[in-house]
């Protein structure tokens, strides 16, 4: 178990690029195995996660080859067939439930395994629905890992997300693209795109319609308006309609806005600090944490717009800013769930009391991230308020270097690590190895801005 000191900071600057895109790369290495031909990943995610969907396509026929950066990956010539062992998706949630709906569309057998964190996160979600297409698909009496999956002949869905989940419909279109079966999906709330923008660039045949809400006359008082009832159901409809195998090709990986958002909280916290991020990911559905950093008051500008791939991507440059509290729940939750342990470091600067409801999805991630974050806070000297989907975050005090406990989670030790910038004294980072999830350099590039 590694240790790792972090110093306060006088001020953070540069300019420099992001390593690419988890969600993106996670796809491409996945979507791979449903190609005519080879796939050019170009600026491919170094973390480990990703390595682990790399290692999947091995396991199952692929051939990838890779120098570093850029990642080739020629799918099985004859197609996929059932493993000779058990695919094991490590620490990687998304490996896993992607997987499974592309498996369970081959109409092979296949066994995914995983670490003790993954073990304990929830698999039902996506298993209950692959069901509905008729997927052979077992798991623990809890719905959970490992996941045994059988030959089975798919059959088409129309499906409404019950919660936002990208993994989750994800999954049942990469079951879709396996299977041929048309697969159509109604969601509630918007979610991560990535997997839908992918297949378009691939050249498969899916079709995005934005549901228009209606506003009638409410009957019961004719002054008043109310959405019309069968509008209210959901927001977005996504119908794949597979047509063969996808083509192949390049897909240029933007920088990863997730991972990002360190350095973006890095630069607000540090007095006098300056930074440029180049060529950052800033699809729609990622940028929640922006918005809401936006709405506290952070000095934030996006430059050089264009797009790679089908993904948007921009320059971010961001200056040192005194933030307010806010109050975040509800609907801009789901988009906003990766960075919320690095977005309640911020609130700890901002003066006055930030409230978080509606994330009780923290507490099944790689650790309960409501308590992690909790305990760190508060050991650093924050006051802090726990509730059982979220908590309170008093700010404005001063932060106290001290020794954090990362949990065995990426988000939490690096969230933590930007903190240790903004703290009074010596901050440890106790197992700050499992940085290496999801950006291995995080901490040779966080002492790199210092300035």
């Amino acid at each position: 178990m590694s240790e790792t000191v972090i110093k306060r900071a006088k001020k953070i600057s540069g300019c420099f690029r992001m390593a690419g895109d988890k969600s993106i790369s996670h796809r491409a290495a996945l979507l791979s195995l449903l190609c005519r031909g080879p796939i050019r990943a170009e600026n491919f995610a170094d973390g480990i996660d990703c390595r682990r969907s790399l290692d999947a396509v091995q396991t199952l026929g692929g051939l990838v080859e890779t120098d570093g950066v850029t990642v080739q990956i020629t799918p099985p010539m004859s197609g996929i067939v059932s493993p000779d062992r058990s695919i094991d998706c490590d620490n990687s949630g998304t490996t896993m439930r992607l997987l499974a709906g592309l498996l369970a569309g081959s109409n092979i057998s296949a066994e995914l395994v995983g670490d003790e964190s993954l073990t304990r996160r929830p698999m039902k979600r996506i298993i209950d629905p692959l069901r509905q297409m008729n997927a052979s698909i077992e798991s623990t009496e809890n719905g959970t890992v490992p996941l045994t999956i059988k030959p089975a002949t798919l059959i088409p869905i129309d499906y409404t997300l019950p919660v936002a989940s990208a993994q989750v419909k994800s999954a049942l279109l990469l079951a879709g693209l396996a299977s041929g079966c048309p697969v159509t999906i109604r969601e509630k709330n918007h979610t991560r795109n990535h997997t839908e923008r992918m297949i378009k660039h691939l050249g498969g045949d899916i079709q995005i319609e934005d549901v228009k809400i209606e506003v009638v006359p409410d009957p019961n008082d004719p002054r008043k308006k109310k959405k019309r009832p069968e509008t209210e159901e959901y927001k977005r409809t996504i119908a794949l309609s597979p047509n063969g195998l996808l083509s192949g090709g390049t897909i240029e990986i933007p920088g990863d806005i997730s991972t990002a958002a360190y350095f973006i909280a890095a630069a607000l916290l540090v007095r006098g600090s300056h930074l440029i991020i180049q060529n950052v990911g800033v699809n729609p559905t990622r940028m929640a944490f922006v918005t809401m950093l936006k709405q506290m008051g952070a000095e934030i500008k996006m430059k050089n717009r264009t797009e790679i791939s089908g993904e948007p991507v921009a320059d971010i440059e961001v200056t040192y800013s005194r933030l307010k509290p806010h109050k975040i729940s509800g609907d801009v939750i789901p988009n906003l769930i990766d960075e919320i342990p690095i977005l309640a470091v911020l609130a700890s600067q901002a003066k006055g009391t930030t409230v978080i409801r509606d994330a009780e999805e923290l507490r099944h991630k790689e650790s309960d991230r409501i308590k992690a974050v909790l305990k760190n806070l508060t050991a650093m000297g924050v006051k802090v308020g726990e509730f059982p989907d979220g908590f309170a975050v008093e700010g404005g005090g001063e932060l106290n270097g001290v020794e954090i406990d990362s949990f065995g989670d990426h988000r939490i030790a690096m969230a933590f690590a930007v903190a240790g910038l903004a703290a009074h004294g010596r901050t440890v980072i106790t197992d700050s190895e499992t940085v290496e999830i999801s950006c291995p350099q995080f901490f040779v590039m966080l002492e790199g801005l210092r300035s």
